[in-house]
């Protein structure tokens, strides 16, 4: 029983993506994105049950990049599409679907991630191409924060427009040769943690500006970009 209780995780980790899809599929975007979140903590504690007893296996991992692929791929793919074509500028079908087959090429990059994870070892202080379940959280804030905000956004630039190309754009950086920040540190030696450092302080001050200017719930898309920002700028200046 102990060796399955990783991939009954997991499992829940590919149920949530599962749920995701369908309520986006409803229109139901905050139940949507609300799913991936809590997702991406059953994603983080499968592992942690595989480490703790001793139980990792060719099964669970394989397991874990499928359940991955439909919750951090394939689901924040489809909610950006259905948030999209809210706008009058998707009423054509043709459009519809060029938009659809162009956002497939987000669970395509996401497979070809998650593939290089399992057969290239990576150094554990930083990963090679962004990771799939950071990705899809910057997705889904993105998105968010359009729900929230969309009043003066729109007044920025048609934000249906910009989501979909952002997306898109991300995207390309999960099969980048670009390293990014991984929180698996051996030691807490700021010099050869210092981005890390650096980003968590950065995110902590972001924290306390928003407590006082009232908009809390902005922490999360900060907190990520942050993490986006600092890993690219590492990548040219370390």
């Amino acid at each position: 029983m102990k060796k399955n209780i990783p991939n009954i995780i997991t499992s829940m980790n590919l149920l949530l993506g599962w749920t995701s899809i369908y309520f986006a599929y409803l229109g139901e975007i905050d139940w949507a994105v609300g799913l991936i979140l809590l997702a991406s903590l059953f994603d983080y504690l499968d592992g942690f049950a595989a480490r703790k007893l001793n139980v990792q296996s060719a099964l669970g991992t394989q397991l874990d990049s499928f359940a991955d692929l439909v919750t951090f791929g394939i689901a924040p793919a489809v909610i950006v599409y259905f948030v999209s074509t809210l706008s009058l500028f998707f009423v054509e079908k043709e459009i519809e679907f060029w938009l659809f087959l162009i956002l497939g090429f987000v669970p395509l990059l996401g497979a070809i991630r998650l593939a290089r994870f399992n057969t290239v070892k990576e150094e554990s202080s930083f990963f090679i191409g962004l990771p799939i379940p950071a990705f899809a959280l910057i997705t889904i804030s993105l998105t968010w924060t359009y729900l929230e905000y969309n009043s003066w956004m729109v007044n920025i630039a048609n934000y249906q427009v910009f989501l979909p190309l952002s997306v898109l754009l991300i995207s390309f950086l999960m099969v980048s040769k670009w390293k990014f920040i991984s929180l698996k540190i051996k030691n807490l030696n700021f010099k050869s943690n210092k981005v890390i450092y650096i980003w968590v302080i950065s995110s902590i001050i972001c924290l306390f500006l928003l407590i006082i200017f009232g908009n809390i719930f902005l922490i999360l898309p900060i907190v990520l970009f942050l993490y986006l920002f600092f890993s690219l700028i590492n990548n040219f200046v370390s």
